[in-house]
C-alpha cells in the first residue's frame, strides 16, 4: 500500500479530499486532468525561475499554486472515472521536469550567490529525488510493489516548500539550504528502502 513518507496519510488524504468538490466543478466546465498538469508544470518552471532570481516570496506563492494543480489533475482524472496512460504519462514526466527546474534553480542560486554548501546539496539532491521514483516504476514493472521509504515526491515538495517559506518570511536563505540537504538525505535514505525492498521480493521469487 502507497504511503505518504513523512506525511501523514489523514493529512494527504483530507488534502485529496477536500479538492475533490472543484474537481468536479472544473470537470463540469470542460477542463481536463492533462490540462491541469501542462498548468502545474508551467508554474513550477516560473517557481523555480523565481528562486533563482533570489525572489523566495513570489516563488512560494507560484509553488504552492502549481502544487495545488499537481493534485488537482489526479482528482479531475478521478472523477472523470479513473485516469488514462497518457495521463499518467503525463503526470510523471511533467513532475521530473518540475523536480529538475527546481534543483537546477537552487544550484543556480548557490554558484550565483558564491553558497557552495547550497550548490552542492541540489547537485545531490537532484538524483537521488530521481532515483526514487525510477525505482518504484522499474518495480512494478517487474509486479513488485515499492513504496515503502520517508520520501515519495509529496514529502520532499512539502520539505522543499517549508524551506522556502521560511526563507521568505524569516529572512533566513539559510533555511532553504537545509530543505535542499533534507531532501537528499531522505531521499537517498528512501532510495536504500526501495532497492532493498525490491531486492527481498524477488530474492523470494
Amino acid at each position: 500500500m502507497a504511503t505518504h513518507g513523512i506525511v501523514p496519510d489523514r493529512a494527504a488524504s483530507a488534502t485529496r479530499g477536500g479538492l475533490a468538490p472543484l474537481a468536479r466543478r472544473l470537470r463540469a466546465a470542460g477542463v481536463t486532468a492533462n490540462a491541469v498538469t501542462g498548468l502545474g508544470v508551467a508554474l513550477s518552471l516560473v517557481g523555480a525561475a523565481l528562486v533563482a532570481a533570489d525572489r523566495p516570496l513570489a516563488a512560494l506563492v507560484v509553488l504552492v499554486v502549481g502544487s495545488v494543480a499537481d493534485t488537482l489533475d489526479g482528482a479531475i482524472a478521478r472523477v472523470s472515472g479513473g485516469g488514462t496512460r497518457l495521463g499518467a504519462f503525463l503526470d510523471s514526466t511533467a513532475d521530473r521536469v518540475a523536480d529538475a527546474a527546481l534543483f537546477g534553480a537552487a544550484a543556480w542560486l548557490g554558484a550565483w550567490t558564491g553558497d557552495g554548501a547550497l550548490l552542492f546539496a541540489a547537485l545531490v539532491a537532484m538524483p537521488l529525488s530521481f532515483f526514487v521514483p525510477y525505482v518504484r516504476a522499474k518495480a512494478e514493472s517487474l509486479g513488485v510493489a515499492a513504496t515503502v521509504g520517508p520520501a515519495p515526491r509529496e514529502a520532499r515538495l512539502v520539505v522543499l516548500l517549508a524551506g522556502i517559506a521560511v526563507w521568505a518570511l524569516l529572512g533566513l536563505p539559510a533555511a532553504f539550504t537545509t530543505a535542499i540537504v533534507a531532501v537528499a538525505i531522505l531521499a537517498a535514505i528512501t532510495f536504500v528502502q526501495r532497492v532493498a525492498a525490491v531486492w527481498r521480493a524477488l530474492a523470494r521469487g
